[in-house]
C-alpha cells in the first residue's frame, strides 16, 4: 500500500511540473527569426528597430559578404565587405547616443531557389526596395529610400539538429533593375 501511495505522489509531483529541472535554459526569444528565409528578413528589420546588435550579428553567417553596386558601376567599382565590418558599422549606428530611433522596412518578395553555383538549399530573397528612417535628437528625421537588393540565405543544422537560416550574401543594386 505504501508503495502505491509513493508512486501516486511521485506521479502527481511530476505531473504538476515540480519534478522538472529548474536550471534548464529558457527558450531563445530570438529563435523565431532563424526559422525560415522570410523570418530572417523580418529579423533584420526587428534588429534595426530594437537596435539589437547581437541579433543582427547572429543573423549573418561567419562567411557573410555584403556588396554594393553604385549606379553605372562596372565590376571594379563594386564595394564589398565581410561580417566583421558590417557588424561594427551597424553596431555603431545602433549605439550612437544621438539616434533616438530607427525605422527599417524591406519590401521582400517570396524566396526562390538560388541559382546554380550556390550551395544546396540556398534561397534568394528579392527586395524591391524599402526605407530607413533615422531620428536624431534635435534634428529632422533622415529618410533613405532603399535600392533593389537580394539577400541570400542558407539552411544550417544547429546543435539541436533543428534547421536555422542565416544570411550568407547581401547584394545592394542600383535602381532601377539593370537589364
Amino acid at each position: 500500500m505504501k508503495r502505491i501511495l509513493v508512486l501516486t505522489l511521485a506521479l502527481v509531483w511530476m505531473g504538476t511540473g515540480c519534478g522538472k529541472g529548474h536550471d534548464a535554459a529558457p527558450s531563445d526569444p530570438n529563435a523565431v527569426w532563424f526559422s525560415s528565409p522570410g523570418k530572417v528578413v523580418e529579423g533584420l528589420m526587428h534588429a534595426y528597430q530594437t537596435r539589437d546588435d547581437s541579433l543582427y550579428a547572429a543573423l549573418l553567417a561567419d562567411d557573410f559578404r555584403y556588396s554594393f553596386e553604385p549606379a553605372g558601376a562596372d565590376s571594379s567599382d563594386i564595394l564589398g565587405w565581410g561580417k566583421e565590418e558590417e557588424v561594427v558599422a551597424t553596431s555603431n549606428l545602433f549605439r550612437t547616443p544621438d539616434v533616438d530611433s530607427l525605422a527599417y522596412t524591406l519590401d521582400a518578395q517570396s524566396p526562390r531557389p538560388a541559382p546554380d553555383g550556390k550551395g544546396k538549399g540556398w534561397m534568394v530573397i528579392p527586395i524591391s526596395g524599402g526605407r530607413m528612417v533615422v531620428a536624431v535628437k534635435d534634428k529632422e528625421p533622415m529618410e533613405v529610400q532603399l535600392n533593389r537588393q537580394e539577400i541570400v540565405v542558407r539552411p544550417v543544422r544547429g546543435v539541436d539538429k533543428a534547421t536555422r537560416w542565416e544570411i550568407v550574401e547581401w547584394h545592394d543594386y542600383p535602381q532601377p533593375e539593370a537589364k
